[in-house]
């Protein structure tokens, strides 16, 4: 930094060295303080978007939550499309039923599937 003054010193001549600092000060003020009001500015647009995605993302779960509820009410209804049990299944209420375990050799008796 003496280096820095001493060499805008010379260049300046007569110039006082206090009034050389004072202004390099004062540029270095000006341009934290811009970086600053940059950083706000910044700040202030994410916490606007954190606040809409918030938001949006309430309304989604509410929506998805109005469909659950919803296809349970049609999984009691007396034809359902779906059984309440898988529902259940996939939603993480229930653990799936686990495939009934086959017979060694029980597989010799299906069809091998090929693809042409």
């Amino acid at each position: 930094m003496a280096a820095l003054l001493r060499g805008i010193g010379a260049k300046l001549g007569k110039v006082n060295h206090e009034k050389v600092t004072s202004a390099l000060l004062l540029g270095s003020f000006a341009v934290l303080g811009w970086r600053s009001w940059e950083q706000q500015h910044e700040i202030d647009e994410l916490e606007a978007r954190k606040a809409s995605l918030r938001a949006a993302n309430t309304a989604m779960y509410s929506t998805m939550w109005a469909w659950r509820e919803e296809l349970f009410a049609l999984a009691a209804t007396p034809s359902p499309p779906i059984s309440a049990s898988r529902l259940r299944v996939i939603y993480g209420e229930e653990q799936p039923a686990s495939p009934a375990s086959k017979e060694p050799g029980a597989d010799a008796e299906e069809k091998p599937f090929t693809v042409a």
